[in-house]
Order: structure tokens, then sequence, then C-alpha cells
């Protein structure tokens, strides 16, 4: 049921929204932090820094990418 009328995603498109996310999850991380306190465990810690750690490298990545595209 392909129509016409229907939008397609553009590759392109969607790659600006997965940087967006990788900047929002950067820029809400401190908010967060105040919100939710310090990590009570070890594995708390790990897996906070890591999210922090693979959106900040996604997004440098990402941005990269869309520069040298330009």
């Amino acid at each position: 049921m392909n129509n016409d009328d229907e939008q397609t995603t553009d590759p392109h498109q969607l790659v600006g929204w997965f940087e967006f996310g990788c900047w929002t999850i950067i820029a809400m991380t401190p908010f967060l932090y105040w919100v939710n306190g310090s990590a009570v465990s070890r594995d708390q810690l790990v897996v906070r820094s890591l999210l922090v750690a693979v959106a900040l490298i996604a997004g440098v990545t990402l941005r990269c990418i869309a520069w040298s595209r330009r």
C-alpha cells in the first residue's frame, strides 16, 4: 500500500533528528543529575557514564559528518 501521498523519511533528516537527540541527552544530564541525585551504586554510575559518553561521541561524530557533507 505505497501511496504517493504518503511522506517518506529522508535518511539525512533521520540522522539530523538522531543528532538532536544526542545533544538533548547531553544538555539534560545536569538537570537529571540534580533531580535524581548522585549514583547510589557502581552499576548505576557506569550506566550513566556510558550513556553520556555514547551520546557525546555520537553527537560529535554526526556533527562532523554533517559539516563534511556541506
